[in-house]
């Protein structure tokens, strides 16, 4: 059966553009995390609901850019 997060197998061998790809899904999804987590400080703290959602959306499309940058150049 087909997985639906991750639609094909993790290779081994992926090459130098595979190790890259990797590398930038990791770092964007770490700093796609950081901007959640101060996203909702922002909210929690009440400092500013505009700038949270902004921080909330940059995440989001960090996120998507690096799985991007990851399907693109490790083929994964």
């Amino acid at each position: 059966m087909p997985n639906l997060i991750w639609p094909r197998a993790l290779s081994p061998d992926v090459g130098a553009p595979g190790l890259l790809g990797r590398t930038i899904h990791w770092l964007g999804v770490a700093v796609a995390i950081a901007f959640l987590i101060t996203a909702l400080g922002f909210a929690a703290d009440g400092w500013s609901m505009a700038e949270a959602a902004g921080l909330a959306t940059a995440a989001i499309a960090l996120a998507l850019a690096a799985r991007g940058a990851r399907w693109l150049l490790a083929k994964e």
